[in-house]
């Protein structure tokens, strides 16, 4: 009896369990990103400056700043 409770059951509690937190943890971060002002970043391919993506646009296949230099 011993041998099912520790070899079967605890393993299966173990994990059921572990999956739980980590989807009550995981909902926790993607409501707090999704309740947060933080913006996206991304890196322009030309002076490597990182700016919101709204600032940057696309220029043959690469994102790319407003800036002179990196619209030559």
């Amino acid at each position: 009896m011993n041998f099912l409770i520790a070899g079967v059951i605890a393993p299966i509690a173990y994990f059921l369990i572990r999956y739980i937190v980590k989807r009550f943890v995981m909902s926790l971060i993607a409501s707090a990103k999704n309740n947060s002002n933080v913006k996206n970043m991304a890196q322009c391919e030309k002076c490597k400056m990182f700016l919101d993506e709204g600032e940057l646009f696309e220029k043959n296949g690469r994102l790319v700043c407003r800036r002179t230099e990196c619209n030559k």
